[in-house]
């Protein structure tokens, strides 16, 4: 990678493509971030690539959307950026990267950026996809990772294999819906969003209409409003998957130390040893 700008420069806002980002602009943080920019600027200087040369703006968005919308929001025509010479892969993978590991996504969010990392693993090193000539049963039962991919994320968040799994397939829900429940608690709420991913397009939209009408007795729960309409009794939430939810939050906001102390403590318990502490931590 090369920078066409080794310094940032001045660009106008309205030359930047803001539209191919995977993650939408949460309001009240863009808003949150313009009060801190009206005091003191822009600290950091967001991201951006020359677009292609027949595109309608010449700069498309790669890291900064929040403080573009804060620039926007204080009425500033101009942001100062870095200008990278780098192709658009590689300008989502720096995307990902950007947002992937801070504490403050949803649920939903980490989903869509951990599809979006795999995938982008899978592209760039075509021999790790399912196949070829690493076709074993450890591959045909958690899928294609990447070694690279699975050992950053674990090493990161936490993850196990099978939990990065259960973690990416929760982007399938189609873009439709998750714009609705952003910013809402399902959007942060594993086994909810493991509850919708089991219903069908139409049936997902139409417990939305019950969970988010905001009418009195409305369901609390997928599984609550699936079952209003189609009559059945609602299918509860597993104690173990709500806890087990619980366990991988309280670990993604954890510090390296405290995590270090915690499987240490379990060690000296017994309940786990040096050969399987990693498994669904």
């Amino acid at each position: 990678m090369s920078d066409v700008s080794k310094a940032p420069i001045r660009i106008q806002l309205a030359d930047i493509d803001i539209s191919q980002r995977l993650r939408p602009v949460d309001e009240a943080k863009a808003l949150f971030i313009a009060a801190g920019m009206a005091k003191g600027g822009l600290e950091t200087p967001i991201e951006v690539r020359p677009a292609p040369k027949k595109a309608k703006k010449p700069y498309i968005l790669i890291v900064g959307g929040h403080r573009c919308r804060a620039a926007f929001e204080l009425g500033w025509t101009e942001i100062d950026a870095f200008v990278l010479d780098i192709s658009a892969d590689e300008a989502r993978m720096r995307e990902i990267d950007e947002n992937l590991y801070r504490a403050e996504l949803t649920e939903l969010d980490r989903a869509v950026f951990l599809a979006a990392k795999k995938e982008l693993y899978e592209k760039l090193n075509p021999s790790t996809k399912h196949g070829g000539d690493r076709v074993s049963e450890q591959v045909a039962i958690f899928g294609d990772l990447a070694p690279r991919f699975t050992a950053e994320v674990t090493e990161r968040l936490g993850y196990s294999e099978r939990t990065i799994q259960r973690v990416v397939a929760r982007a399938a829900i189609p873009a439709s819906i998750r714009a609705r429940i952003a910013g809402t608690r399902l959007a942060n709420t594993g086994a909810e969003l493991d509850a919708l991913l089991r219903l069908s397009p139409d049936e997902q939209a139409k417990a939305l209409d019950l969970l988010l009408s905001g009418e009195e007795g409305a369901p609390r729960s997928v599984a609550a409003a699936h079952a209003a309409l189609t009559g059945a009794r609602a299918a509860q939430v597993a104690p173990s998957d709500a806890e087990f939810d619980g366990l991988l939050k309280a670990w993604r906001r954890a510090g390296q130390s405290a995590r270090a102390r915690f499987i240490a403590d379990l060690q000296r318990q017994g309940a786990i040893t040096a050969a399987t502490e990693g498994d669904d931590q």
